[in-house]
């Protein structure tokens, strides 16, 4: 079951926006989802638990815009999926900053809403294959997804996890996550590094090339590695 944010002030659109989800689920039995709505930006930043699959946003609110909120949203959730509503088209290039997912145009009309959901769908149902990774770190809390995450390294007494929108440093010890992480294709290069052989771009001499950085493959995890690595490649993913 997903669960659903809508942030929407006006409400006759919050009437109909919940009104699409419920056709929705009508025309889509395998689809289930719990919804909360909020009419202000700050009642949803104020509860909200880092437990929200989908978020439906609108872009003009009293106390802040909608944008606004989706960046101090993705300040503690990297996950949830963002779909902007707005009658202000030109914040969709503005939303690549905060990973919307997608905008929705008002006034809003059911098969576009649908066509925009499913598409969401198929993607949260991708997503659900992973890891969810609930991280404490020294300003407060973040989720993460594993596929999110390129590689984990052990560098100066501290556990820095490299994702796609750069580096978080962390505590805690590499098998700690290594044991999150299992069956989620994750392997060890060597004692530093643990890598998401989803981003691993080639393996040359005693280095491995993950996105745009070269780690070193020591000998003692070599072999062991390569096994991983040739599994996944050849279609044990």
């Amino acid at each position: 079951m997903y669960k659903i944010g809508l942030l929407e002030d006006e409400q006759e659109q919050a009437e109909r926006l919940l009104g699409f989800l419920d056709r929705y689920r009508e025309a889509h039995p395998d689809f289930a989802c719990t919804v909360q709505r909020y009419d202000r930006a700050m009642d949803l930043l104020d509860h909200y638990d880092r437990d929200c699959d989908l978020l439906f946003l609108d872009i003009r609110l009293p106390d802040m815009t909608g944008m606004e909120a989706a960046h101090r949203i993705r300040e503690v959730d990297r996950r949830v999926m963002i779909i902007f509503v707005t009658s202000l088209t030109q914040y969709a290039i503005e939303g690549y900053s905060v990973q919307a997912f997608d905008y929705i145009v008002k006034p809003v009309s059911y098969e576009p809403f649908a066509a925009k959901l499913e598409r969401a769908v198929r993607v949260l149902g991708y997503r659900q294959t992973g890891v969810v990774l609930d991280i404490k770190t020294r300003e407060g809390g973040l989720r993460l997804t594993s596929d999110m995450i390129h590689y984990l390294e052990v560098f100066d007494h501290d556990l820095l996890i490299h994702t796609d929108d750069g580096v978080i440093k962390q505590w805690g010890s590499l098998s700690k996550y290594e044991k999150q992480l299992a069956g989620a294709h994750f392997a060890r290069c060597n004692s530093c590094y643990l890598v998401n052989l989803k981003y691993v771009r080639g393996v040359y001499g005693d280095e491995v090339v993950v996105g745009d950085d070269r780690l070193a493959v020591s000998k003692s995890r070599r072999k062991e590695f390569l096994q991983a690595l040739a599994q996944y490649k050849g279609g044990g993913r």
